[in-house]
């Protein structure tokens, strides 16, 4: 069984960061990062100033302040015989506030780029903070595919018609929309299910990795992302471009 988790790293204010970052991980060995994790945790409890951090944030890993970079980069170094794919949106803000909108908007595109770059595999429901989307239970997103014939060219003189490809798109759904399709076989939907963090090792552990990618960009540091390329984990992503 694969499960998907999903993070951010920044802050959506205009004045804040330079980027947002939106990632996934898929893995089917979630047993494997939860032991990564609590390894951490356990190293990181032998230490008392430490354990006071781990205990400020409710036992709790986070990349943003981690007390001990050497223990960070182990870590890091720890997936490299776990097999998982990471997908990711860096978001280029150029002193905008990051409002729901740009926020459902990048969220789209990073299930359509994950959609065609996995071989369209089927992602039903991802795990994310619980204040993700402002605190509400879940999420929906339901992928649409349409085809796009493009016009006949203009000023040749055989003009010809081309080829019509297949497009798709991942919208948001309302409540009410959700449940009229939900019982639909042949629809694609997303579920984005908000859980506590704190009681989730999985969601620990993207929280790393997006930190690693957020510092690629945001301060042009490469040395944690360096360690990501070295194991297993297949890495993807890009800048988002739409505004």
């Amino acid at each position: 069984m694969e499960f998907a988790y999903l993070d951010e790293s920044g802050d959506l204010g205009g004045k804040g960061s330079k980027y947002l970052v939106l990632t996934l991980l898929c893995t089917h060995r979630k047993q494997d990062i939860i032991k990564v994790i609590r390894e951490t945790k356990q190293r990181l409890l032998s230490n008392n100033k430490c354990s006071r951090w781990l205990s400020r944030h409710g036992g709790e890993i986070k990349f943003y302040g981690f007390p001990d970079k050497t223990l960070l980069k182990h870590t890091l170094k720890k997936p490299s015989n776990i097999e998982m794919n990471v997908y990711f949106m860096c978001f280029r803000k150029d002193g905008k506030n990051v409002g729901k909108e740009i926020k459902v908007s990048i969220v789209s595109d990073l299930f359509e780029y994950i959609f065609e770059h996995s071989d369209k595999k089927r992602i039903d429901k991802v795990i994310a903070d619980i204040d993700f989307f402002n605190k509400e239970k879940s999420n929906h997103f339901l992928l649409q595919e349409y085809n796009i014939c493009p016009a006949e060219l203009e000023g040749q003189e055989d003009k010809k018609k081309g080829a019509c490809k297949t497009e798709c798109k991942f919208i948001l759904l309302d409540p009410e929309t959700y449940e009229s399709l939900k019982k639909e076989q042949d629809k694609m939907i997303i579920t984005i299910e908000h859980q506590n963090s704190k009681l989730h090792e999985e969601l620990q552990a993207i929280d790393l990795i997006s930190g690693t990618i957020f510092m690629r960009y945001e301060n042009e540091n490469k040395e944690y992302i360096e360690l990501l390329e070295k194991t297993k984990i297949n890495l993807k992503g890009e800048i988002y471009a739409k505004t």
